[in-house]
């Protein structure tokens, strides 16, 4: 038999087994190492050349590919002096509020689309939770992973989404209607977006009120 996946010769699922034998009980921890140690074994894997692909066929999106675009260097304590209700306002607060550093995740080279995709997912991850609405822990997280699936369908969002019913069900069972309610509200949320997140250059609208934001996104109604 061809082309059979196996625990020995597939290294997406190889990953994909260590990643839950390591974070067993450990979902919403803040420890973030493992979800970038995983992302980054699934490089080399189809799906993540077939986001990229996808992506690609979204002008706008296209166009931060040809343009490498990241957000520029920012400094809370400056967003935080905006007017209230901008996005860099309610950003900092939230930041600030629980204590989280904006420059956390694991950095990596520019070297390819599919670098570059998770360097852009990185960097602006904490911005999708003010604008589309989900909490920071561990069930507004997968909430939110529903959210970017429905919207740009990366492995790494996937894998969080398996993940985090696995883990949830097994080892937080009373969790776990919650979570699916969260899964179900990120996933028709997105679906119903017609802005692409992704696509928007965060750093540019840091002085424009979230209402505005959703607004333009098309999210007011349906959030």
């Amino acid at each position: 038999m061809e082309n059979v996946i196996t625990y020995n010769n597939d290294k997406g699922l190889l990953a994909y087994i260590q990643f839950l034998a390591s974070s067993v009980q450990k979902i919403g921890d803040g420890n973030t190492d493992r979800v970038f140690d995983f992302e980054d074994a699934l490089d080399q894997t189809e799906m993540a050349q077939l986001a990229v692909d996808e992506l690609k066929k979204i002008p706008e999106v296209n166009a931060l590919f040809t343009e490498r675009w990241l957000p520029a260097p920012f400094n809370l304590d400056d967003l935080a002096k905006l007017p209230e209700g901008t996005l860099g306002h309610v950003y900092a607060r939230e930041m600030k509020a629980k204590g989280f550093d904006p420059y956390f995740y694991k950095k990596v080279p520019v070297v390819d689309d599919i670098s570059y995709l998770k360097m852009l997912w990185r960097s602006t991850h904490d911005i999708y939770h003010v604008v589309a609405g989900f909490d920071t822990n561990g069930i507004g997280e997968i909430g939110l992973q529903a959210f970017f699936l429905a919207q740009t369908p990366i492995p790494i969002s996937v894998m969080l989404l398996s993940f985090g019913m696995v883990i949830i069900s097994l080892y937080q069972p009373t969790n776990f209607k919650a979570l699916m309610t969260e899964i179900s509200r990120g996933y028709r949320v997105g679906s119903h977006t017609p802005g692409k997140l992704i696509a928007q250059k965060w750093d540019q609208l840091w002085d424009v009120q979230v209402s505005e934001i959703r607004e333009h996104l098309g999210m007011n109604s349906i959030l």
